[in-house]
């Protein structure tokens, strides 16, 4: 009865001392996935810069208002998920597969994605229209906190790139080749 768990702490330090050594090859990997993060951070980010000289090049082809208003919030979604996945890496967790956290995504998410929902649906502007009409404080408060739809798509997407569990543990080591 005693060599039970005998073998079970054997493991247990085995198992421990396996996933705190490093490989070369995940390391490489973490810092090929910060390295693209970067990269493609730095290409979204100017590409929203440029995304007034990108729409008058493309206006020859005739494209609708509504497709590229999303496609302009399609890339501050996408830096701001490039930067929060970024975080993410920076913090090195120790999980054991790779997952989509949606818990993180509804409780960090949940204010700028409600925020762009009562802003493109009017639902706040018909309310406040009824009640004190289309001026005042309230109207103005309305317009300057809802309608900055581009710090909250940035939002929304860190939040989603935040979500993001990528495993960078070492390969996983089976029991013939643990015990030598």
């Amino acid at each position: 009865m005693t060599a039970g768990p005998k073998i079970v702490l054997y493991h247990n330090f085995q198992r421990k001392k396996l996933e705190n050594q490093k490989t070369p090859e995940h390391e490489k990997m973490r810092f090929i996935l910060i390295a693209v993060s970067l990269v493609n951070i730095i290409l979204y980010y100017t590409a929203y810069a440029y995304f007034d000289n990108i729409l008058a090049a493309l206006a020859v082809f005739d494209l609708p208002v509504g497709f590229l208003t999303f496609l302009k919030y399609f890339i501050v979604f996408i830096l701001g998920f490039l930067i929060g996945f970024l975080i993410i890496l920076g913090i090195k967790l120790r999980i054991r597969m790779n997952y989509f956290d949606i818990k993180v995504l509804l409780l960090v998410g949940f204010i700028p994605a409600s925020a762009m929902i009562l802003y493109y649906t009017g639902i706040v502007d018909f309310i406040l229209n009824r009640i004190s009409g289309s001026g005042g404080t309230a109207g103005e408060l309305y317009y300057y906190f809802f309608s900055r739809t581009d710090i909250w798509s940035l939002w929304l997407g860190t939040a989603a790139g935040s979500s993001v569990r990528v495993r960078s543990a070492p390969a996983k080591k089976y029991r013939h080749q643990a015990m030598q």
